[in-house]
């Protein structure tokens, strides 16, 4: 597939601290039984693995097959069995003492050689059942084998694995493992031994777009651990012996060499060509039992993840294939992704947004704040020439889920920690938003969160199912990230204020505005004669603003931007008075001590009213916040390589850095921003970067305003802030020929000696030594983007006028 494969210079096994980090919490421990049921692709019953033990506890003849006719071994002489006794008591014969030794077997190598023997064996037995077939996977050792991969820094070896059949010459592939083994002597090892593994089975769920779920077995002596792992968990069973359980090793042989591609975790609606691109089934909505095919043509988003538990967004450019396999029509845009099993989906939220949307214009609005807009827009509404700011959806399909862990299993944490480790401070995968750029680059690099001194309270997980969902859209963009000036940029963005005042009125918020979905549309994205038409994309975290009274927030977390994300979501408190500084203050009216005493009450007692746990709700002010620090992001890191100023603000982490904090809550940036974009020619000129300082400065005082009137859920009192931006924009046209054509960084790295270069595609770049990201890459836009827990909204205390 040609991808814009984007990669850390950081190796996947360097990363395994992190990815245990970050799975630690992922886990449920399963009863051994339990397991089998529940996870593997089939629980063989008594009379199955009766007829295997039966056939292994005789001697093996001279010419073995396979179904196929496929010969394994010929010879003269039969091989000896592999078990010893008879079918009530019987053991291994490769391992008659109870445990496995470095002193008697010497190395991993020897030791589990007879492993492969063992299951060539219960594979060459026909199944009871004339349903079960012999599949394509055979157990092979290969000790310290690498994995190939499209993603550079997959440096993971393995073991063992069940693979695809291929010759001994050939690279091992993440395409060709259907179960990743690790092997070690000592039982001391098993933490190490099981990192190994789910490293493994990382790679290989970001590498091979057909894995919905994977496998592991882990050994350490005699000790077996089966491993799972999902979109939505990840499971182990309890450890048991091999030796001395060996009619459990050959249930667990049986079931993955017997196994169908489905049952072992492979799509069936999605299919890797021999020139590594991959084809897209999709129901038909209309004709039953016909389906929609989609080839990729290259990879437009997709990241390296260092958590398999997740939505894995991954984006596409395809063409629709005719019944006889030939590209037909222009190129379309496909996006896989795993969403909340309850979760509406883009089409279900659009639908949603677009009938709020209709509905608010058909009367008047008896709010008066909002009937500017709605005279404003009501030609655009009336035309549904509205539709042209959304992403137009050709098909969509919600497919498989996940399965739900069994009654038995307990979620279990440390299981791939050390000690030391488990108390250091969390850390959060990589990878870049869901966003349909012409230019997009998958991300593999990797940037663990900064540690800071507060508590981020985390609610109790619930391993809710995930869905499947595949969608279509019409159009291929470029993300407001990748354009090339800052024109541009802040032309696309002054258009996308028309869809935010859309979902005001129809009391709908985005939740997740960043520079990766919103999108620049034209017919030739080439033709630079032809204007940008802005598009808002990535619906799936909209809501209703203020949510029903019923809403519960979800248990299991959700993703965000934390480049873009407002500033009272990262501290998950609502700003108020206090936090505003005393120069700020400075200019206010003056007014005596009893009315600032009875103002300081009033203020304390709404936030009060709040509740000292209560998470903040996104409100439509957030959304615009998130808008202006792209405007910041791309002033302050996207003008200048250095970005001295804007790389501790813009930080893939959570928590807010104190200059993020500083820099919202500041007296004044206007000096910070006129050393990055001149000031106006003219005195009477208000200038870009006046702009910018008047929409922070409004915002912060809504915000301390907003809470302490108790005005947080009514829509009328988010609309002069609307306006506010609306007019700034405008403002800052009037010296739009002095900046508009500035170039910006589109990408940008680090050569070999450490100085800072831009590259026009691909980009490489060191993890800084203080865990913080390169700012000038986000989103796609050639940088490895975390993708952080968005806090869930409570309901207290909303009502909408």
């Amino acid at each position: 597939m040609a991808n814009n494969i984007t990669s850390s210079n950081t190796d996947l096994t360097q990363l395994r601290p992190t990815i245990a980090k970050e799975m630690d919490g992922e886990f449920v421990r399963c009863p051994i039984d339990e397991f089998l049921k529940a996870y593997l692709p089939f629980a063989p019953d008594e009379a199955e693995t009766k007829h295997f033990v039966r056939t292994l506890l005789q001697d093996i003849p001279s010419a073995s097959t396979v179904s196929g006719g496929q010969q394994i071994r010929s010879g003269a002489k039969p091989k000896r069995s592999i078990l010893l006794g008879d079918e009530e008591l019987y053991q291994l014969r490769h391992y008659p003492k109870l445990d496995i030794k470095r002193s008697t077997h010497g190395s991993e190598i020897v030791a589990y050689q007879a492993w492969v023997d063992i299951a060539q064996a219960i594979g060459n037995i026909q199944h009871p059942q004339d349903t079960r077939k012999r599949n394509q996977y055979t157990y092979r050792n290969m000790p310290s084998k690498r994995i190939a991969a499209d993603i550079q820094g997959s440096n993971n070896k393995i073991d063992a694995a069940f693979i695809r059949t291929c010759e001994l010459f050939e690279p091992l592939r993440t395409t060709d493992i259907a179960v990743v083994i690790e092997q070690k002597l000592s039982t001391a090892d098993n933490r190490k031994n099981a990192l190994q593994a789910v490293s493994a089975n990382v790679q290989i769920m970001n590498d091979d777009i057909r894995r919905m779920f994977t496998f592991g077995i882990t050994i350490e002596s005699d000790e077996v651990t089966l491993w799972y792992h999902s979109r939505s968990h990840s499971a182990a069973s309890e450890r048991f012996s091999f030796i001395q359980n060996p009619k459990l090793l050959i249930k667990v042989l049986t079931a993955f060499l017997f196994a169908t591609d489905e049952e072992l975790g492979y799509d069936p609606m999605v299919t890797r060509e021999k020139d590594g691109l991959y084809t897209f089934k999709i129901p038909d909505p209309v004709l039953t039992d016909h389906f929609q095919r989609f080839r990729t043509v290259e990879t437009l988003s997709e990241y390296r993840s260092n958590n398999i538990t997740g939505r894995m967004a991954r984006v596409y450019q395809v063409t629709k294939l005719d019944d006889n396999g030939e590209a037909i029509g222009g190129p379309l845009v496909l996006k896989d992704v795993w969403l909340d099993n309850s979760a509406k989906t883009e089409r279900e939220i659009q639908n949603a947004i677009f009938d709020d949307i209709e509905r608010f214009w058909q009367t008047p609005t008896k709010i008066e704040e909002l009937r500017q807009l709605q005279e404003e827009h009501k030609q655009l509404v009336k035309d549904k020439g509205y539709r042209q700011y959304f992403l137009a959806i050709v098909l969509d399909h919600s497919g498989t889920t996940t399965t739900h862990y069994p009654a038995a299993a307990v979620i279990e944490k440390g299981i791939l920690l050390e000690l030391d480790l488990k108390e250091a401070s969390p850390t959060t995968g990589t990878g870049v938003k869901s966003t349909f750029s012409g230019s997009r680059s998958r991300n593999e690099n990797t940037h663990p969160v900064e540690s800071r001194d507060f508590t981020v309270p985390v609610a109790p997980r619930t391993f809710g199912i995930k869905k499947h969902y595949r969608v279509v859209f019409q159009e291929v963009c470029k993300t407001v990230g990748t354009l090339g000036t800052l024109g541009e940029v802040v032309n696309v963005l002054h258009q996308a204020l028309t869809p935010l005042q859309l979902l005001l009125c129809a009391g709908w918020v985005h939740r997740d505005i960043s520079s990766g979905n919103i999108m620049a549309y034209r017919s030739d994205l080439d033709n630079i004669q032809e204007p940008w038409q802005v598009k808002l994309a990535d619906l799936e975290y909209a809501k209703k603003f203020p949510p029903p009274n019923d809403y519960e927030a979800s248990a299991d977390p959700k993703t965000g931007t934390p480049y873009f994300m407002p500033l009272e979501v990262m501290l998950k408190r609502y700003l108020n008075s206090t936090d505003m500084k005393e120069d700020m203050q400075a200019d206010r009216q003056r007014v005596s001590a009893v009315q600032e005493a009875r103002a300081a009450r009033a203020r304390a007692t709404a936030v009060s009213k709040l509740g000292s746990s209560r998470i903040v709700v996104h409100n439509f002010q957030h959304d615009l916040e998130s808008l202006w620090w792209i405007l910041l992001w791309t002033v302050t890191c996207r003008i200048k390589s250095g970005a001295a100023y804007g790389k501790p603000i813009f930080v893939n982490q959570m928590e807010p850095t104190k200059e993020r904090y500083d820099c919202f809550m500041a007296y004044s940036l206007l000096g910070e921003l006129e050393k990055c974009i001149a000031p106006p020619k003219s005195e009477d000129d208000i200038g870009l970067a006046a702009s910018i300082e008047g929409l922070r400065r409004v915002m912060k005082m809504d915000y301390a305003q907003r809470i302490g009137n108790a005005k947080l859920f009514k829509a009328k009192y988010f609309a002069q802030i609307h306006k506010d931006f609306a007019d700034s924009f405008m403002a800052m046209q009037t010296t739009a020929s002095e900046w508009s054509s500035t170039p910006l960084i589109i990408h940008s790295a680090k050569n070999a000696d450490g100085a800072l270069s831009v590259t026009p595609g691909r980009m490489k770049r060191e993890r800084s030594e203080e865990n913080i990201a390169d700012p000038r890459q986000v989103e796609g836009e050639g940088k490895s983007q975390s993708k952080l827990a968005k806090m869930d909204d409570s309901a207290e205390g909303k009502s909408q006028e």
